[in-house]
């Protein structure tokens, strides 16, 4: 059953999409045609226990189909944080990811979301502020969509022992532009909880400020899948071309172990007869 998800005809899937935790999604004052401007900061989480767990908060936005997601993410990737800008297109389905750079625990992360109305496209851009290393690409609006919908999100579900100690992260500095003009304060911002782990939840603290938290002392309904399980179940998304990804071994087939366990035997009676000549040679 956790195949199902990888199965369904994408022209099914929409934002949100499987796999998001906790969210908050904006709505816009009536009379708005698009967004031009969606500029968030944060602080990078502590490290993770290391493990094959993936996982992300990011921020981003969609028309109003939900089929043209734009995000700068913060994926953390079993073994270090890193940071690149998405764009995931899901009919026809379709995906590109700026340059990856890797970021340290407590660096501030500056994402933005510009619309150039010349060329009817985006400017996806991540900066790690300490650094000044950027990572961005340019991303045309299919058939002339509009984006009207942002969000804040925490995106692949795994056990929460896997997810950071500090168990929070917040987005300050939330800058919305309407029409070329500063909205930021007349955004209605509302939490939600798409599959629900971990006690994840979405904290308005006001228009400019927004907090998801978690527990990883919780229970989770996936506490009890393997590795592979989780992968099969997650990877999808940004996951799909995220470089250096952690990829749990298979179990070893029956034959396989099998022929492990008879050279690991042939081994011990080689020792064991080796060592009772020595033994008998010198009586």
């Amino acid at each position: 059953l956790f195949l199902l998800p990888l199965l369904l005809p994408t022209a099914l899937a929409q934002d949100p999409a499987p796999g998001w935790m906790a969210y908050a999604v904006g709505s816009l004052p009536e009379g708005v045609g698009r967004i031009t401007a969606l500029k968030m900061t944060w602080t990078v989480g502590k490290e993770p226990v290391r493990s094959s767990a993936f996982f992300s908060p990011w921020f981003g936005m969609d028309p109003d189909d939900n089929l043209n997601l734009i995000q700068p993410v913060n994926p953390w990737l079993g073994n270090q944080w890193a940071m690149y800008t998405e764009y995931f297109q899901w009919s026809p389905e379709h995906n590109s990811n700026s340059d990856q750079y890797s970021v340290q625990a407590g660096q501030t992360l500056q994402g933005s979301l510009v619309y150039d109305e010349s060329t009817d496209s985006y400017e996806l851009s991540q900066t790690i502020v300490e650094t000044g290393e950027k990572s961005s690409q340019t991303v045309k609006c299919q058939s002339g969509k509009k984006y009207t919908v942002p969000y804040v999100v925490y995106e692949k579900t795994f056990p929460c022992k896997y997810y950071p100690p500090d168990e929070k992260v917040t987005f300050t500095n939330i800058y919305v532009e309407c029409d070329g003009k500063d909205c930021t304060n007349d955004v209605q911002w509302a939490s939600r909880v798409k599959d629900s782990n971990c006690d994840m939840k979405a904290v308005i603290e006001s228009p400019t400020q927004i907090s998801i938290t978690w527990n990883t002392q919780a229970a989770s309904k996936y506490d009890d899948m393997s590795d592979l399980e989780l992968l099969a179940l997650n990877y999808n998304g940004w996951a799909k071309k995220a470089v250096s990804l952690p990829r749990p071994a298979a179990p070893a087939k029956p034959a396989d172990a099998l022929q492990h366990f008879n050279t690991v035997m042939s081994g011990i009676k080689a020792f064991v007869r080796s060592t009772l000549e020595v033994l008998l040679g010198s009586i």
